[in-house]
């Protein structure tokens, strides 16, 4: 039976997109690291391993473990007689070896690694997700799984990125068992190391036995995106009443699932460290690294407004759609006066106005612009502009919530990349607009009022472009 369960998930994962997400992931990371001077590889090399191969499990299995739940395949394991331990052992080890793969031309590239860096990816990627197993629970919803996820990260990973920033070197920061996995990242041989993440691992292995792999009978529980009053709108409702309805379930959605307080309480949170970093911890960091980090504020404030948040907010609504369309509740809203046209349309223009704010009241509360509230009000738009991109293309693009968690690995770098504009001199800089966020980086650079509105157009009509690009493939598959 082993070698059935191996063969299914891998098919599973490729299907799913899992291994091209993967794959994608390693490729641009590799560039990335190829852009970066020789020197300084080796310390970068721990960063990539911890923040993106060794979490790929906070990405897939949760994912994974909500769609085959949401149709009935968890259900089914019972009639088969698959073991719950020996499915999550195949699923962890498909895991493991994708993270190992995906380490290889990363570690390649910065000419280091060795045994150390080895058990490091593998043990750290185990407990990443065997904690994103038992945090999803039996949660119907990738919502209610994001909405949780924070409460366990946040203890989980804070101890390592202080000791790994070298922020603090107190002995509480090595309660955590992430804090051994970064050690081992690091090319740090220790015995304990391993001991500890060891542990770690097999305190999450009997929870995420039981409740990954739960086979019990359940109702379905679909998003509840569309419920209610979205299918009931009636024939002579307007647009507006249509996308009022919209707007209740949807809100309700979020709150239900506790998602909307967590971006309540995230954005400022992260407007609070950018404000730190590029305010008092210019100096900490130069008293601590000898490095002036003073020319790079502009390009981590890019990489937080004209970037982060955007794609927070886009991937969230493409979660919805996606959500929506596992449900199987498309054709209903198809049928219904408001029609999937108008769904769309009030998607994306809400996460449009709600990122604009976001990115204008973080910045009229921080650093504000340099070219005052005209600037303030070019990055918010621009930005808002930009979170279409991300929810247009894994909405269209991805078949399901699972595709649409690997897919957000693979494009996340794209989006991220032409924030590097700031370091690129002359007409090569340019190859970067493509992506909306170069141009939306530029508005938020701008020193005066006609180059940021300037730049704002330009991130708009982009946006608009790959918007408009992707609707037919979107209204298409909804």
């Amino acid at each position: 039976m082993a070698a059935s369960v191996v063969s299914t998930e891998l098919k599973l994962h490729r299907r799913h997109g899992v291994f091209a997400g993967t794959a994608a992931m390693a490729v641009g990371w590799s560039l990335v690291l190829l852009a970066v001077p020789s020197g300084l590889r080796p310390a970068a090399l721990p960063w990539v391993l911890f923040l993106e191969v060794t979490a790929l499990g906070f990405f897939f299995l949760p994912a994974l473990a909500v769609v085959e739940r949401a149709h009935g395949v968890t259900a089914a394991l019972r009639l088969t007689g698959l073991r719950p331990l020996l499915a999550l052992s195949v699923r962890l080890g498909i895991l493991v070896a994708g993270a190992l793969a995906a380490s290889a031309p990363l570690m390649a590239v910065s000419r280091t690694g060795g045994a150390s860096v080895i058990a490091g990816v593998a043990l750290t990627a185990l407990l990443f997700g065997l904690t994103a197993l038992v945090m999803v629970g039996r949660a119907g919803t990738l919502t209610a799984f994001l909405s949780r996820a924070p409460l366990v990260a946040i203890p989980l990973l804070t101890p390592a990125l202080l000791h790994a920033a070298g922020v603090s070197n107190s002995v509480l920061l090595h309660l955590s068992p992430a804090t051994a996995g970064w050690r081992l990242l690091a090319g740090e041989a220790s015995a304990p190391s391993v001991g500890w993440l060891l542990v770690g691992v097999a305190a999450l292995w009997a929870g995420a036995t039981r409740i990954g792999f739960d086979v019990l009978p359940a109702p379905p529980a679909p998003s509840r995106g569309l419920r209610g009053p979205a299918l009931r709108l009636r024939p002579q409702g307007t647009a507006l009443r249509s996308v009022r309805s919209f707007a209740v379930v949807d809100l309700r959605t979020l709150l239900g699932d506790r998602i909307l307080l967590l971006l309540v309480g995230g954005i400022p949170l992260i407007v609070l460290v950018l404000g730190w970093v590029t305010g008092p911890g210019i100096g900490w960091i130069e008293r601590r690294y000898g490095f002036d980090f003073t020319p790079h504020v502009p390009a981590l404030q890019a990489f937080v407004l004209a970037a982060h948040i955007p794609v927070i907010f886009g991937a969230l609504t493409a979660l919805l759609f996606l959500e929506d369309r596992d449900a199987g509740l498309m054709p209903a809203v198809a049928a219904t006066p408001a029609g999937v046209t108008t769904l769309v349309a009030y998607r994306l223009t809400a996460a449009a106005v709600v990122t604009a704010l976001a990115v204008g009241a973080s910045m009229a509360s921080g650093a504000g612009h340099p070219a005052g509230w005209i600037g303030v009000l070019a990055t918010a738009i621009a930005a808002g502009g930009v979170a279409t991109v991300p929810a247009a293309a894994l909405a269209a693009l991805a078949g399901d919530r699972v595709q649409g968690m690997a897919m957000m690995k693979a494009i996340s770098l794209p989006i991220y990349l032409p924030v590097a504009w700031w370091f690129v001199d002359g007409p090569a800089g340019w190859i970067l607009a493509l992506v909306p966020t170069g141009p939306a980086s530029q508005a938020l650079w701008a020193p005066d009022p006609l180059r940021a509105a300037g730049f704002a157009a330009a991130s708009g009509v982009i946006s608009a472009a790959w918007v408009a690009w992707l609707l037919p493939r979107l209204l298409r598959d909804y």
